[in-house]
């Protein structure tokens, strides 16, 4: 019987066969956000920036959001939406409506790029395999949680303050009260116009 071969990192240490990394530490796009968009009455695309706060706000991921147009299928505006990367790579994805099992409403869905599964977040960013590092990501097309592979930061153990360096026992210690609350999801700054992104300064006008 073949064995499948473990992955191993830098110094040849075990990795396992993939790592799974916080899904919380990722460039996430909900649902809701797709809804918002293509309810604007305005019909405008959304421009979608993701900052590292923790690094002085340094923009790690910008996506345009915008209705698909097909020039051979005016129908695709209603089921798809188009995630324009800067470097030109774009993903199509396909929406599907949902009707909620009180008040007759509506819920939006995304299909997940990969296992084509309809999804309440799609997630920008994949463990990379080829990097050797268990914490080296990659852009990918947007897929989901399962597809990424990534997991909840509270998954397989406790929460705890990260970072600690010399003061890792001291996360140890606070497991006697209990888990700190679940990080939030990393959401972009939605901006609506070059105007707005310029004076918050993700981008330049050119006058």
């Amino acid at each position: 019987m073949e064995q499948r071969k473990q992955a191993r990192g830098r110094h040849q240490h075990f990795i396992g066969s993939w790592a799974r990394l916080n899904c919380e530490n990722m460039p996430v796009i909900p649902a809701w956000l797709v809804r918002r968009n293509l309810n604007d009455p305005r019909k405008i695309p959304y421009l979608l920036v993701w900052k590292d706060e923790r690094h002085g706000g340094e923009i790690k991921e910008t996506v345009r959001l915008a209705r698909y147009v097909d020039p051979h299928d005016s129908s695709a505006a209603q089921n798809h939406v188009e995630l324009k990367r800067l470097d030109g790579s774009a993903a199509v994805l396909r929406i599907a409506w949902r009707i909620l099992p009180r008040n007759g409403g509506r819920a939006l869905l995304l299909f997940c790029s990969y296992c084509k599964t309809p999804r309440r977040h799609v997630y920008g960013w994949e463990w990379d395999s080829f990097s050797g590092w268990s914490n080296r990501v990659r852009q990918i097309s947007w897929r989901c949680r399962s597809c990424a592979p990534l997991r909840y930061s509270s998954e397989g153990g406790y929460l705890r303050p990260g970072h600690l360096g010399r003061l890792e026992r001291l996360g140890v210690m606070l497991r006697a009260f209990g888990n700190l609350p679940r990080p939030e999801s990393w959401l972009p700054y939605v901006f609506t116009s070059i105007e707005g992104a310029a004076e918050a300064g993700v981008c330049a006008v050119n006058r």
